[in-house]
């Protein structure tokens, strides 16, 4: 990076987040970060894995959810539709048979040696939750340091209530604090 003196930038603390698809960027950045210079990852609700939930290697299901029966049909439909949203966005890739390429599906990657360190954020009702609950072991077993927040009765996009849900605060302050205490 040029002017980095200029403008104070240490190209070796560079923190990443993003949601949903941007989640599933910070991990292509991390699993091809050549120079290490990502100290920190924050993916929220990260898409990593947009094979067809019958397809998936941690076996995707509705049973998997702790969900109240009156509540079933509404989490069912928000599951549901990120379904559907996989399946429209599988067909953006039309030059690659397999979208369990690591660059577009990272759960299945299994060389972590450029992966940094990484707080995983949940919500208890995202459709991702089940692969990132794979993932976060796999990163383990590599020997990186992995923290995974869980957010309670939250769904896929909680952050975009931000002013309005308590959780989607706690969670810009969680990445903040940690941030400035490194």
């Amino acid at each position: 990076m040029t002017h980095q003196n200029k403008i104070g930038f240490n190209d070796t603390q560079i923190y990443m987040t993003g949601d949903s698809a941007g989640g599933e960027l910070y991990a292509a950045c991390g699993l091809t970060d050549n120079k290490h210079q990502i100290r920190h990852l924050f993916p929220m609700y990260a898409a990593i894995d947009i094979t067809d939930t019958s397809k998936t290697i941690y076996h995707w299901q509705y049973s998997d959810y702790d969900m109240d029966p009156t509540d079933e049909p509404f989490i069912h439909a928000r599951l549901n539709k990120i379904i559907y949203v996989n399946n429209v966005i599988r067909l953006l890739y039309p030059g690659i048979e397999n979208v369990e390429n690591l660059l577009i599906s990272p759960v299945y990657s299994h060389d972590f040696s450029k992966f940094p360190d990484i707080t995983i954020i949940e919500a208890e009702f995202d459709y991702y939750l089940q692969s990132n609950k794979y993932f976060a072991p796999k990163l383990r077993q590599a020997g990186k340091n992995v923290e995974e927040v869980f957010y309670k009765g939250m769904d896929h996009g909680f952050l975009d209530r931000s002013g309005s849900c308590n959780q989607s605060e706690d969670l810009l302050q969680l990445i903040a604090s940690e941030i400035n205490n490194n």
